[in-house]
C-alpha cells in the first residue's frame, strides 16, 4: 500500500490496545490470535491487551503504556463509552487526535456475531482498516478564535427584545435593527393576551420603556440590513438608516390611527412609514412641533439617513411574521364588506384602536349581531401556509370569549372550524369557557363566502360532506402566520438556509431549533415559524443563552480545511456552489480559499471537483481508498460488501444494532466517512474494482444530515453509479439506505437483501 512512502520515511509507532471490556468480550474474540495479528501489521510497534479503557481509574496505566508511541489503536467498545478518556491520554502524552483510531469491537462486532471464529475474522480486518486511516491521517493545527463581543438583534418584536435584554444582562453590548419606526412589533398592537385576559400594553409597555433606556442596548429603527461580511472575529453588518429614527433614549408615543374615511366607515389598517412629501416637509422646516407631543424628543427628523455600519461577534435573526394576506383567495370572500382578520378585529377591539373598542361593522358602524370567525384562513393548505399557525384558534377563542363578555353579549358567535387545537397552559379551560358562554362551534371546511343582501353568506361542508350555510353580517378570517417580507433576502445575508415554509431552518427542530448552520447566527421567535407569546419568549431566551455561551468561548479548532493543487484547480467554482456553509471564496485569477472557521470538513466540495484539484488527508479520496483496500486484503473465499457509512447517524445505527444483538452478515465491513457527501464516484467504483461483492451507502434520513447536503449529494451520485451499472451490465449490487439511529430493521433487510442478490449471482 505504499505506507512507509506515505509516511516520507518515517517510523509508525503504533500502540495497539486490544481491550477485553473487562473479560466480557474474552468469550466472543480470540484474543491471541487477534495479539498476533496486530503485531505483524505494518507500522504497529507493540501491542497490550488491557481490562479496560474507559475508567478514570486506567489513565495512568495507559500514560505508561503509550509511551514512545506517536498512533494508538484501540480495539474496545463503542466510542461513545472509551472514546473520551483515550483522547484525554493521548492529548497528555502529546499524540494528537488524528493518531488515535478506535474498533468498536463490541456493539459492532462480538455483539452482532456469535460465531467466535467469524467474529475474531472481522476484528483482523477492521483492525487492518484503522491502521490504514492511521497511516493516511496527518495532525492539523489548531487556531483559536476570539469573538467581538457585541450582538446584532435583527428585528424589534418581542423575541428581540426578549433576546437583546437577556443578552445585555450578560454583559454585551447590543444592537437592535428594526426596519419599523417603534419596537414591539405585533404584541403592543393587541389589547388582550389568551388565556388570561391579561393587557399587553400592561405587560409589554413598561417593560418596552426600561428597554429604550437600558445601558447596553442600542436601537436602530426604520433600518434594515444590506450587506454582511465575515471576518475571524464574527460580522461586518451594514444596515440603511431611513430618515425617520424613534430615539431610543425618549419614550414610546402612539400614532393617531382611528381615521375616519367617510360617514360610519372606519380604516382598520393604517400604515406606519411616514409619506415621502411629509418627510420633505419636516426636513426642510425642522420646526421641532411634534416632537412636544412625545416624551424625551422621542422622534429625531433630523438625523442623517445612509448607510452605517457594525461590527458584531454574533447575531440573533428574530424578524418575526407578517399576517397571511387572503386576498388573492376568492373563496375567502376578503375585500367584502364587513370581511375582516383577526388582527383587525383585535385592532377594532383595542381601547386605543380605531373605534376606541367598539365592536362594529366596518360598513355601517353598526353592532354586528351574527359573526362568524373562520379558520385555517391558509394555514394547513400545502398550496400557501403548509403547517399549523398555532395561535388562530385561541386568538378566535380570545376574541369570541371577549365579545360575548364584553363587547356583544347578545351576538351569536360562531366558530367554523376543522380541528380545535388548545394544547396549551389554562387553554383548555379558555375553551370551555367559550362553550358556556354560548360561543357555538361548528365543523365545517369553508367554500364561499359571498355578499347575501345586506349581510354575508358562509357555504361549508359540515363532516359529513354536506352543503351546509351560515349567515352572518361580520365574518372575521383566522389567518395563519407568513414569514415576515424580507425574511429570504436576510437568510441570504446571513447564509442561512429556509425551510420549504419560507420560515428560518434550525440546525434541528428537536435538539438545536434556535441554532442556524451559519455559525453565531441564532433564530428566535416566529422567525422560525409560527409561535404563540409564550414561546416566542422561551426560544428568544434560549437563543440569548446559547448565543452568549458563542461569543464567551474562544473557539480552538482544528484547521482541517481541504489543500488546493493549483496546477489542476480550473477555477470553475464548483466547490464554491455545494458548499453548505458559505466556506469558500475565489478571489479574482486566484484558487479558492477556506475560512477554516465556517468550514466544518463536510468533503462536498472535494468529491465534488471534476479535476481532483481538491483533497484532504483526514477524509479525502485517497484515505478512503486505502481503507476500502485494507480491508478487500482479507477478503479470503467469502464475499465481501464494503458500507460507507456516515460517521454520525450511520455509526449510532450500527451500535443499536449491537444493543438489540441484531445478527446480520459478518461479510459486511464498514468504512466510515465524515458525510456520504464527502464519498465520490471513484471511491464506490473503485471499491468494485478491488473486488467487493455489494456496496451499500449508510447516510442520515433526508432533512437530518447533519453536513446538510450529504444524503442529497448520494443520491444523485448513486443514480448515476446505478445507470451507469445497468447500462454496462455490472453484476455488484450497490444500495444506498438513509438511517436513523434506531432503523436496525431496515438495516438489516439491506443486508440480507444484499447477500440474496449476492447468493443468486454465485
Amino acid at each position: 500500500m505504499g505506507w512507509r512512502w506515505r509516511l516520507g520515511g518515517r517510523t509508525m509507532k503504533t500502540k495497539v490496545l486490544l481491550c477485553t471490556c473487562g473479560g466480557v468480550l474474552k468469550d466472543s474474540l480470540d484474543y491471541k490470535a487477534l495479539e498476533d495479528y496486530a503485531a505483524g501489521l505494518e507500522g504497529v510497534s507493540s501491542v497490550s491487551l488491557v481490562e479496560s479503557l474507559c475508567t478514570p481509574a486506567s489513565r495512568a496505566l495507559l500514560e505508561e503504556l503509550l509511551k514512545g508511541h506517536d498512533h494508538v489503536l484501540s480495539l474496545a467498545c463503542t466510542r461513545s463509552v472509551c472514546g473520551a478518556n483515550l483522547e484525554y491520554v493521548a492529548q497528555r502524552m502529546g499524540i494528537p487526535v488524528e493518531h488515535l483510531a478506535l474498533v468498536n469491537a463490541r456493539e459492532q462486532v462480538a455483539y452482532v456475531h456469535s460465531d467466535p471464529v467469524e467474529a475474531t475474522a472481522k476484528a483482523k480486518r477492521l483492525m487492518k482498516v484503522a491502521q490504514a486511516r492511521l497511516t493516511w491521517a496527518r495532525e492539523q493545527e489548531e487556531e483559536t478564535y476570539s469573538r467581538v463581543q457585541e450582538v446584532l438583534v435583527v428585528g424589534g418584536g418581542v423575541a428581540g427584545l426578549t433576546a437583546a435584554s437577556e443578552l445585555a444582562d450578560q454583559g454585551f453590548k447590543v444592537h437592535v435593527v428594526e426596519r419599523s419606526p417603534s419596537i414591539g412589533g405585533a404584541m403592543p398592537l393587541i389589547s388582550k393576551t389568551y388565556p388570561e385576559e391579561d393587557c399587553s400594553k400592561c405587560l409589554r409597555g413598561p417593560r418596552m420603556l426600561q428597554l429604550l433606556t437600558k445601558p447596553g442596548i442600542t436601537f436602530h429603527l426604520s433600518s434594515e440590513v444590506t450587506r454582511v461580511e465575515r471576518t475571524p472575529t464574527g460580522f461586518k453588518v451594514w444596515y440603511e438608516k431611513k430618515p425617520v429614527k424613534l430615539d431610543s433614549k425618549g419614550g414610546v408615543g402612539t400614532p393617531v390611527e382611528a381615521v375616519r374615511t367617510g360617514p360610519g366607515l372606519y380604516t382598520l389598517v393604517y400604515s406606519v412609514e411616514p409619506s415621502p412629501e411629509s418627510l420633505e416637509l419636516l426636513s426642510k422646516s425642522k420646526c421641532g412641533s411634534c416632537t412636544s407631543l412625545f416624551p424625551s424628543a422621542l422622534l429625531e427628523f433630523w438625523e442623517e439617513p445612509g448607510e452605517k455600519e457594525l461590527e458584531v461577534g454574533a447575531v440573533v435573526l428574530a424578524t418575526g411574521f407578517q399576517d397571511f394576506d387572503p386576498s388573492g383567495i376568492p373563496k375567502w370572500g376578503y375585500g367584502l364588506d364587513n370581511v375582516v382578520t383577526q388582527f383587525q378585529l383585535a385592532r377594532m377591539m383595542d381601547p386605543y384602536g380605531p373605534t376606541g373598542g367598539r365592536l362594529v361593522k366596518p360598513s355601517d358602524a353598526q353592532t354586528p349581531e351574527k359573526i362568524v370567525m373562520i379558520q385555517c384562513v391558509g394555514s394547513r393548505d400545502p398550496a400557501y401556509l403548509p403547517d399549523c399557525s398555532k395561535y388562530c384558534c385561541m386568538a378566535a377563542i380570545k376574541h369570541a370569549t371577549l365579545i360575548k363578555k364584553y363587547r356583544a353579549p347578545e351576538a351569536q358567535v360562531t366558530i367554523l372550524f376543522r380541528d380545535i387545537r388548545a394544547n396549551g397552559y389554562r387553554f383548555e379551560a379558555l375553551y370551555n369557557e367559550a362553550k358556556a358562554l354560548g360561543v357555538e362551534f361548528v365543523h365545517g371546511d369553508v367554500s364561499t363566502v359571498t355578499q347575501e343582501g345586506g349581510g354575508l353568506k358562509v357555504s361549508y361542508l359540515d363532516g359529513l360532506e354536506r352543503e351546509k350555510e351560515l349567515e352572518a353580517d361580520l365574518v372575521v378570517l383566522s389567518t395563519g402566520m407568513a414569514p415576515s417580507e424580507g425574511a429570504e433576502e436576510v437568510a441570504r445575508l446571513f447564509n442561512v438556509d429556509l425551510a420549504p415554509s419560507g420560515f428560518y431552518k434550525a440546525v434541528d427542530e428537536k435538539v438545536a431549533n434556535t441554532t442556524t448552520k451559519s455559525p453565531g447566527v441564532f433564530i428566535a421567535g416566529t422567525a422560525s415559524g409560527p409561535k404563540n407569546i409564550p414561546d416566542s419568549i422561551a426560544q428568544a431566551g434560549a437563543a440569548a443563552h446559547l448565543c452568549g455561551n458563542y461569543l464567551r468561548t474562544h473557539i480552538t479548532k482544528k484547521s482541517n480545511t481541504p489543500t488546493v493543487n493549483e496546477e489542476n484547480c480550473g477555477r470553475c467554482g464548483i466547490c464554491r456552489s455545494v458548499c453548505p456553509y458559505g466556506a469558500i471564496t475565489l478571489p479574482p485569477e486566484e484558487p479558492p480559499v477556506f475560512d477554516p472557521l465556517l468550514c466544518q470538513s463536510c468533503g462536498l466540495c472535494v468529491s465534488s471537483c471534476p479535476t481532483r484539484a481538491l483533497d484532504s488527508p483526514n477524509f479525502g479520496y485517497d484515505l478512503i481508498d486505502a481503507q476500502v483496500e485494507a480491508a478487500l486484503s482479507e477478503k479470503g473465499r467469502d464475499p465481501a460488501i464494503i458500507g460507507f457509512i456516515c460517521d454520525d447517524c450511520g455509526y449510532n445505527l450500527l451500535d443499536t444494532a449491537g444493543f438489540t444483538k441484531t445478527e446480520y452478515t459478518p461479510w459486511f465491513t464498514p468504512i466510515y466517512v465524515n458525510c456520504l457527501s464527502s464519498l465520490s464516484l471513484r471511491n464506490v467504483l473503485n471499491s468494485i474494482k478491488l473486488g467487493a461483492n455489494a456496496v451499500l451507502l449508510v447516510g442520515c434520513v433526508r432533512d437530518r444530515c447533519h453536513f446538510l447536503k450529504g444524503t442529497d449529494r448520494s443520491r444523485g451520485q448513486m443514480e448515476v453509479i446505478k445507470r451507469f451499472a445497468e447500462s454496462s451490465a455490472m453484476p455488484t449490487p450497490i444500495m444506498i439506505l438513509e438511517s436513523s439511529g434506531t432503523m436496525v430493521s431496515q438495516f438489516k433487510e439491506a443486508l440480507d437483501s444484499l447477500v440474496r442478490r449476492i447468493e443468486g449471482g454465485l
